[in-house]
C-alpha cells in the first residue's frame, strides 16, 4: 500500500471512528447503528493489520493527525470529536494486531461515560484493569524545555500544506464559501518560519515529493519557491507571511474547472481554453470575500498568469505594471507546472526546464527576478537525483551560485548501481575534495532507478 493510498484509508478510519463515538453518545452501545458503526471501524482496523502490527493516530491542536500530518482534510467530519479527546488530554491512540472486537467496544464506552468523565490516564488503566493491551492510550505530557524550538520538520509541514490545500478545496466544493483562513495561516507561518531557518531544505521538498497529486502540491511547492526566492532579498516576516498564504491560495480559481479540463491530455479547445483563463478571476474574487484577507492575496490570484511584458492573461487595461511579487510568483509556476509530473505528461528536469524558461526571459519573465532564481535554485536543484561522469549517482545537497554546474553533492550509489552504505558528500567545486575530477553529466528521473530519495534527506 502507498502512502497516498495508506493516508486516505486512515482518513476514511478517523471518520468512521468519529462517527462511531458520536453515535455512541447517542444511542446505546446495543444500538444497531452503533453495532454496525462499530463493524465497519473493526474492518478497516483488520485491513491495515494485514501490513502492519499496529496503527497510531494523533491528536493535536484540535485535529487528528497521523504520521505527524494534521489530517486537515476531514477537518469539519471529525473536529469536534478531537477537541473532545484533547479535553481527556489525549494525544495518541495505538491499535494493535490481533485487537479483539470487545477491547474496541469498551474503549468507546470509556470514552463515553459521564459520571465521572474519565481522562488519558484513568483510561488506560481501566483497560489494563481488564486485560485489554492492544489499545494504547498517550497522556499530554508537559513540555520540560520550552526554548526548545518546536517547528515541525520540513516533511511534516510540507505535507501539512498539501493537505491544507485539500481542505480548502473540499470545503468549498460542498458550497461553502469561507475558506478555512486559520488553516491557511499556519501553513503559511510554518513555511516562512521553514525558510528563514533553513531554505536548502524547504527547497528539496519540492523535488522530494512523493505526492501524486498535483493539484494540492503545487500550491505548496510554489508557496516554498516563492517564499525562499523572496527570502533572498526580503527578510520581514510578516511580508514573507504574507506571500506565503497568497502563493497557497493562487489557484484557488480552479474549484470551478471542470476536472476533465484541468487533467486534459490533449490540446484545449478554444471554448475549454475560454474556461480555464477564468480561474484568476474567480480566484481574485473568491479570496475578496472572505473576511481579514491580505490584499496581495487578490493580487497575486489576479495577476499569477499576466506576463512580465503584461501578456498572458487576464487581459485587463488597467494593469500597466505587475505586482512585483506577483512576476515572482508567475516564475516560481511555471518552473513548477513544468518540473512536474501529470496524470498527461512526465515531469521535465530542471536543467530542461530552466534552459525553456531562459528563452522566455524579457516577455513571460522579469530578468531580475529570474537571474536571482537562477542564482537560488542551481542549474541542478537540491534534491536533484545526478548520474556523474563516473557513471555514480548522487542527490545534489547545496547549491553554489557561483558555480551553478559544480553544487555539492551525496553519493549514494556506485558505478556498478549498487546503494552505498555509507554516502558520502563531495563538493564538485572543491578541487581538493573532487581530486577525481567527477562532473554531472545528466538528471535523473529517480523513478527509473527505483529508489525513494526521501530515504537519503
Amino acid at each position: 500500500m502507498d502512502k497516498v493510498t495508506t493516508r486516505n484509508n486512515i482518513k476514511q478510519f478517523v471518520k468512521n471512528f468519529s462517527l462511531l463515538i458520536t453515535e455512541s453518545f447517542l444511542y446505546p452501545m446495543e444500538h444497531p447503528n452503533v453495532i454496525a458503526q462499530a463493524s465497519r471501524v473493526f474492518s478497516q482496523l483488520s485491513v491495515f493489520f494485514d501490513e502492519q502490527e499496529e496503527i497510531n493516530i494523533d491528536i493535536s491542536e484540535g485535529q487528528f493527525a497521523f504520521d505527524g500530518i494534521p489530517l486537515y482534510e476531514i477537518k469539519q467530519f471529525t473536529e469536534k470529536t478531537a477537541q473532545l479527546l484533547q479535553a481527556k488530554q489525549i494525544t495518541s491512540i495505538s491499535f494493535k494486531k490481533e485487537l479483539p472486537p470487545k477491547s474496541l467496544a469498551r474503549l468507546i464506552s470509556l470514552f463515553i461515560e459521564k459520571s465521572p468523565p474519565l481522562d488519558a490516564q484513568a483510561i488506560q488503566k481501566a483497560l489494563e484493569k481488564e486485560g485489554m493491551f492492544k489499545i494504547v492510550i498517550e497522556k499530554v505530557r508537559p513540555i520540560e524545555n520550552k526554548n526548545v524550538d518546536m517547528l515541525p520538520s520540513f516533511d511534516k509541514i510540507y505535507g501539512s500544506s498539501v493537505e491544507a490545500n485539500k481542505l480548502v478545496y473540499s470545503v468549498l466544493h460542498s458550497g461553502n464559501k469561507i475558506i478555512p483562513m486559520d488553516v491557511v495561516e499556519k501553513i503559511a507561518q510554518d513555511i516562512t518560519a521553514m525558510i528563514l531557518k533553513d531554505d536548502l531544505s524547504g527547497l528539496a521538498l519540492t523535488s522530494l515529493r512523493n505526492y501524486d497529486e498535483y493539484t494540492f502540491t503545487h500550491s505548496a511547492n510554489v508557496a516554498i519557491l516563492s517564499v525562499a526566492l523572496t527570502r533572498t532579498f526580503i527578510s520581514d516576516s510578516l511580508t514573507l507571511n504574507s506571500l506565503a498564504k497568497a502563493a497557497l491560495l493562487h489557484d484557488i480559481g480552479k474549484i470551478n474547472i471542470p476536472i476533465e479540463i484541468l487533467n486534459k491530455p490533449g490540446k484545449l479547445t478554444d471554448e475549454e481554453w475560454l474556461i480555464m483563463k477564468e480561474h484568476p478571476v474567480n480566484g481574485a474574487k473568491i479570496i475578496e470575500q472572505q473576511s481579514h484577507v491580505d490584499q496581495l492575496s487578490v493580487i497575486i490570484a489576479l495577476e499569477h498568469h499576466m506576463k512580465y511584458d503584461l501578456s498572458g492573461y487576464p487581459n485587463i487595461s488597467q494593469i500597466t505594471q505587475l505586482h512585483p511579487l506577483a512576476s515572482l510568483v508567475n516564475i516560481c509556476d511555471v518552473y513548477d507546472a513544468i518540473t512536474s509530473k501529470r496524470p498527461y505528461k512526465k515531469p521535465l528536469s530542471p536543467d530542461k526546464t530552466l534552459a525553456i524558461m531562459m528563452r522566455l526571459i524579457g516577455c513571460d519573465f522579469d530578468p531580475q527576478f529570474f537571474k536571482i532564481f537562477i542564482q537560488m535554485l542551481g542549474i541542478y536543484p537540491v534534491g536533484s537525483l545526478v548520474r556523474l561522469n563516473t557513471k555514480e549517482y548522487a542527490i545534489t545537497k547545496k547549491v553554489h551560485p557561483q558555480a551553478l554546474l559544480m553544487p555539492e553533492i551525496k553519493i549514494i550509489m556506485d558505478s556498478k548501481g549498487k546503494l552505498l552504505e555509507e554516502p558520502f558528500t563531495i563538493n564538485l567545486a572543491d578541487k581538493e575534495q573532487n581530486a577525481a575530477l567527477r562532473n554531472i553529466e545528466e538528471v535523473v528521473d529517480p523513478e527509473t532507478i527505483g529508489i525513494d530519495l526521501l530515504n537519503f534527506f
